[in-house]
C-alpha cells in the first residue's frame, strides 16, 4: 500500500495577494499532475489540513477543481486555516466526513486502520482535540485488534525547536500523549502544519510532519528564532507499507528529475 500525504496547500483565489506571493493554486496543480504521472503512483491521497487559506466557499470550490483530476481516492482533513462547515458544503460526496461535529473519521477497509483527527480550533492558530474526540480516538484504537493504525492530524503534538511554530502547536498535546501511550498498535502519527519535514520518537511510536506544497518555513532553530517563509521546492511524503517491513516514508519533490545513471536489474 502506498499513501501520498500532501499538506498546507493554502489555496487562495487569483485576486488574493497571497496568490502572487506563493502561487498556491499552481503549485497544488503541479502536485496533482505529479501524483498522476509518477511511477510511484499512490493508492490514495491524504490532505492533512490548511487546504485553503481563508476558509471561503469559493476557495474550496477552487480546491475541488484543482484536485478533481486525481485518479485515486482523496481524503480531506481540516487545519487551522480551514472552515469545517464550508469544507463539508463543497464536498458533500466525500461521505466519510461526518455531517456534524469534528471532522474526524476512520477508514477500516485496508491493511492498516487509518484515523483522521480534527485539530481545528475556530479563530485560533493553535490546535485542539477536546475530550470527546480523544475518547473517540481511544475507543477506535482499542477496537483495532487485527492491525496497526496510522493517525493523521494537522497540528503536531511535539515541539520542534521552531519556537514560533511550536507556540501554534496542539494545546492538549499532553492529553493526546496519554491516549497514545496506552496503545502499542500505532504505526505512525502523521502531521502537517509545520511546513517542514521533521520526525521524533513519541510515546512509543514515531511522529512526523510533512512539508508543504505551497511554501516552507525557514529552518531557524532556537529561542530567538523568527518566523520566515521560504520558496523551497514543493514537497510531499510517500508512505510505503508492506506486511514484511511495516511503514517506510519517502520525501518526494513535486518535480521529476531525470536519471543520470541506471543499472540493469540483477547486475552486480
Amino acid at each position: 500500500m502506498l499513501i501520498a500525504q500532501i499538506t498546507d496547500m493554502h489555496v487562495v483565489l487569483p485576486d488574493d495577494p497571497m496568490a502572487e506571493l506563493y502561487q498556491t493554486a499552481d503549485r497544488l496543480a503541479e502536485a496533482v499532475r505529479h501524483l498522476n504521472i509518477t511511477v510511484n503512483k499512490p493508492d490514495m491521497v491524504f490532505m492533512t489540513g490548511d487546504l485553503v487559506n481563508c476558509g471561503k466557499v469559493k476557495e474550496y470550490e477552487l480546491l475541488r477543481e484543482l484536485i478533481s483530476p486525481l485518479g485515486m481516492p482523496v481524503y480531506l482533513m481540516a487545519g487551522n486555516h480551514d472552515d469545517c462547515d464550508n469544507l463539508r458544503s463543497v464536498f458533500p460526496d466525500h461521505d466519510y466526513l461526518p455531517a456534524t461535529g469534528p471532522l474526524c473519521y476512520a477508514i477500516n477497509d485496508g491493511p492498516l486502520k487509518l484515523i483522521a483527527l480534527d485539530t481545528n480550533l475556530p479563530g485560533k492558530s493553535q490546535g485542539q482535540l477536546g475530550d470527546a474526540q480523544l475518547a473517540w480516538l481511544d475507543a477506535e484504537l482499542q477496537a483495532c485488534t487485527d492491525r496497526n493504525a496510522l493517525i493523521f492530524m494537522h497540528h503536531p503534538p511535539f515541539r520542534t525547536g521552531l519556537v514560533t511554530m511550536d507556540d501554534m502547536n496542539l494545546i492538549d498535546a499532553d492529553a493526546f500523549g496519554e491516549v497514545v501511550s496506552r496503545h502499542s498498535n500505532i504505526e505512525r502519527i502523521l502531521c502537517g502544519h509545520l511546513h517542514r519535514a521533521t520526525q521524533t520518537l513519541y510515546k512509543g511510536t514515531l511522529a512526523q510532519t510533512c512539508p508543504s506544497t505551497s511554501h516552507q518555513i525557514n529552518l531557524l532553530l532556537g529561542e530567538t528564532n523568527e518566523l520566515e517563509t521560504v520558496k523551497e521546492p514543493p514537497e510531499l511524503l510517500l508512505h510505503y507499507w508492506t506486511e514484511e517491513d511495516g511503514l517506510v516514508t519517502h520525501n518526494d519533490y513535486v518535480k521529476n528529475y531525470p536519471a543520470v545513471w541506471k543499472m540493469k536489474s540483477g547486475v552486480q
